[in-house]
Order: structure tokens, then C-alpha cells, then sequence
């Protein structure tokens, strides 16, 4: 007994896979590093350092490396630095505290309030 995909003829078989390799494509997007670089916007032997020894995530088929869109979004978000105060703010806002002088604004003491009597 053969199984249907022996009796195949070839032709049908690059349609079966075309067709197959269509839906998978329609799905998500695959970059090769050179794409996913322009993407991210980095070089390209980044990238594949990263993806072969820092742990960004990616797609291997066989020797092949690909990048999906998700991928390339996570990589961009690994590699964010939030945003810190500059020295020079930093040293201002230091700078600021012990130069600032006592205004009289703070906090009134039971005894100090005066009350103007009513005409």
C-alpha cells in the first residue's frame, strides 16, 4: 500500500508547498539579518552577534537566521536606556538646595496668628 503523497506527480507537489509556503508567509514576515538591521537600525554584525550570543530572539531554519517583525521590537525594546539626569542637572539640583534661602512661607506656629478685629 503507497501512500497518497508517492503517487503525487511533481508539479503537484511544488503547488502543495508553494501554497503552504504562501500561508506561512501571509502570517508574518521574516527578515534576513540584513533587513531586520535597517529596521532596527543598527549594523548587521550586531545583530547576529546578538542573536547568536547576547540572546536576542530570533528564527533559525537550519543555518539560516531570520528576524520577525515581533523580534525586531523586542530587540529595539532590550536595548532602550531610559532616560537619566545629566551630570550637569544633576550638580544644578544639588546646587539648588543648599543655596536656597528661607522665604518666611513656611508653616505658621498657633502662637503667630493674628486675627484682624472686625470694624
Amino acid at each position: 500500500m503507497t501512500s497518497p503523497e508517492t503517487n503525487r506527480t511533481g508539479a503537484d507537489r511544488e503547488a502543495i508547498i508553494d501554497a503552504a509556503m504562501k500561508a506561512l508567509e501571509q502570517g508574518e514576515v521574516m527578515l534576513v539579518p540584513e533587513e531586520a538591521s535597517r529596521v532596527i537600525g543598527c549594523g548587521e554584525r550586531w545583530l547576529r552577534d546578538g542573536a547568536n550570543q547576547r540572546g536576542f530572539p530570533h528564527h533559525r531554519f537550519g543555518k539560516f537566521l531570520r528576524f520577525s517583525l515581533q523580534d525586531c521590537r523586542e530587540i529595539r525594546e532590550m536595548n532602550r536606556e531610559r532616560a537619566r539626569p545629566s551630570e550637569l542637572a544633576k550638580a544644578r539640583r544639588r546646587k539648588d538646595t543648599r543655596t536656597r534661602k528661607s522665604t518666611g512661607g513656611g508653616p505658621t506656629m498657633p502662637g503667630s496668628i493674628r486675627l484682624n478685629p472686625a470694624a
